[in-house]
């Protein structure tokens, strides 16, 4: 590990740390550093209540989310080399999200049926994406993806009579669907860890994979596994949140290089820091009620977009 890279983890260690503290301050009923510490030292009930049955699952949700959230997308570009590529904009989590609202209404509830749906919906639509003439040419790749998105989000807006983007919310999630982002969670995010030195093969093409043994089809079906169980365990369990998954690895990649080994965990880091920082603001900035998250993503993440896209920054992640 270079220096460079362990000064920019350490970074993201810290914030991470100090928005978690201040996540736990800041709410309907603010906390001092005092109270936080008197509360969890056992001297004040009704505080420790607060802290540990609403706010902690809350903040350990948006953690874990955004780290899923960031890794799909970063192996999502790696797989069709495409900065811009991500499971909100190439429509894997709307289609996942628009599979669940039918479901809904036409099959009987059973455990974990949000969670098989979405990776239904995501599969599928990220299936059709892998077509050879669409990885082939990256500015078609993401408009139709983005036609997709729109499409379902259309969809779902025609039969909820609510809309895709600004309805996903951290708000009342309990420990039972925390604890079983994390163990989801958890899971992904060691698998994208270990298959890390697949997405580096990426950026050789198909026939140079070919020449030393390597299949590039092999790679690129276990790496959208991934992407489709990180962006729709997520999904499942929160909703869409747009953005995630390029703003941090753009990020990430600027800080670190063009490593994945140290842009996915770097990424994880970021991703859960930001969700967790957008969340909080999101629960605060209008007390009494509060803003959800996926609106706050969009208004940060469509500029960002904008911008990658005014200076072409999309095309060819190596």
């Amino acid at each position: 590990m270079t220096k460079r890279e362990i000064i920019w983890y350490s970074l993201a260690v810290l914030l991470l740390i100090v928005s978690i503290w201040v996540s736990f301050m800041m709410g309907a009923t603010p906390f001092s550093s005092s109270q936080i510490f008197s509360a969890f030292s056992g001297h004040n009930d009704a505080d420790l209540n607060i802290l540990v049955q609403i706010r902690a699952p809350r903040i350990l949700a948006s953690l874990v989310c955004g780290g899923m959230l960031a890794v799909a997308g970063a192996i999502s570009q790696s797989t069709f080399h495409n900065r811009l590529a991500d499971p909100s904009i190439l429509g894997v989590t709307g289609a996942g999200s628009f599979l669940i609202l039918i479901a809904g209404f036409l099959v009987p509830a059973f455990p974990f049926d949000k969670m098989i749906y979405a990776f239904i919906g995501g599969g599928l639509t990220l299936l059709f994406l892998s077509s050879k003439s669409l990885l082939q040419n990256s500015f078609k790749l993401i408009i139709i993806g983005v036609a997709l998105s729109l499409t379902f989000s259309g969809f779902q807006q025609l039969f909820s009579g609510d809309s895709l983007v600004g309805t996903s919310t951290f708000n009342g999630i309990t420990w039972s669907d925390t604890l079983t982002l994390l163990i989801m969670g958890v899971m992904g995010l060691v698998a994208a860890m270990i298959l890390a030195p697949w997405a580096n093969y990426l950026k050789m093409s198909d026939q140079q994979l070919a020449l030393r043994g390597v299949s590039a089809r092999f790679i690129r079906f276990w790496l959208l596994a991934v992407v489709v169980y990180l962006s729709s365990g997520a999904t499942a369990e929160i909703g869409v949140i747009p953005f995630v998954g390029i703003i941090v690895p753009n990020i990430s990649r600027y800080l670190v290089g063009h490593d994945y080994q140290t842009i996915i965990p770097l990424s994880m880091l970021l991703g859960s820091w930001l969700l967790l920082t957008i969340d909080t603001i999101g629960r605060t900035i209008t007390l009494p009620g509060e803003i959800p998250a996926a609106t706050i993503m969009t208004v940060v993440g469509g500029p960002f977009l904008v911008w990658m896209l005014w200076g072409q920054k999309f095309n060819e992640v190596r």
